[in-house]
């Protein structure tokens, strides 16, 4: 009904004027996720900026960002102690977004790559990091579990700290056994979910000790909370 969601347009730009833009994001089938097939820009430009610590960021709707940014500045910052990242390390981000942690990563890192699924996120990762004049991360597009391959470590190199923040659903089998194999020396695992995370840690537990585990408040007065932990090789 677009009469009725120009009226909503309308009445949210009246009450919150700081609205930048306003995006109809239609899912037209029975799924629990919040990405939509069709997007129609009622108002603005159709995307976002927003900031985390010393980068701007670019997201489009379909794209993932953390909502609580003041939180998600303190998430990535143990993401980056936990990484210890030393000169010259390569570091691997799955399920990278927009980029947001290979930003925080590439301060330190020799260099940085990130992957991800969502076409619109990869193209505001990419645009991201020449926003900020990050010139050491690079981004892939894909489904983790077909393009984590040997072929992709070949041609970008071994890495030596692997970063992964997947969604809720947490990592794909063939993606945890690839780890297994890869054995990378640290490796930090963002989570959203720590039912998932705790199964995902468990199938890593034979190659991978378990450090330390910080969880952060992103969503104060639920019961959500994210986990960063901490991994070493045995």
């Amino acid at each position: 009904d677009e009469e009725l969601i120009k009226k909503l347009s309308d009445e949210l730009l009246e009450q919150f004027p700081i609205i930048t833009t306003i995006v109809n994001n239609i899912n037209d089938t029975k799924s629990p996720t919040s990405i939509g097939r069709i997007e129609k820009v009622i108002f603005g430009p159709g995307f976002i900026v927003d900031k985390i610590g010393n980068h701007t960021f670019k997201i489009h709707p379909n794209a993932f960002f953390q909502t609580n940014t003041a939180q998600a500045e303190r998430l990535y910052e143990v993401a980056r102690e936990y990484a210890d990242l030393q000169d010259g390390e390569i570091v691997y981000d799955l399920y990278c977004g927009v980029g947001t942690l290979s930003l925080f990563m590439s301060q330190k890192a020799e260099k940085v790559l990130g992957i991800e699924l969502v076409e619109v996120a990869v193209e505001n990762a990419k645009f991201n990091a020449k926003e900020n004049n990050v010139d050491n991360v690079s981004f892939i597009k894909g489904d983790m579990k077909d393009v984590f391959t040997e072929e992709m470590v070949n041609t970008f190199g071994a890495p030596d700290v692997l970063i992964t923040d997947p969604p809720r659903a947490g990592m794909h089998p063939d993606v945890v056994k690839r780890l297994k194999e890869l054995k990378v020396p640290k490796l930090v695992y963002v989570s959203c979910d720590s039912s998932t995370m705790a199964r995902d840690l468990k199938e890593l537990d034979e190659v991978y000790e378990i450090i330390e585990v910080q969880p952060v408040d992103m969503f104060p007065q639920t019961y959500h909370v994210e986990a960063v932990a901490k991994l070493r090789l045995r």
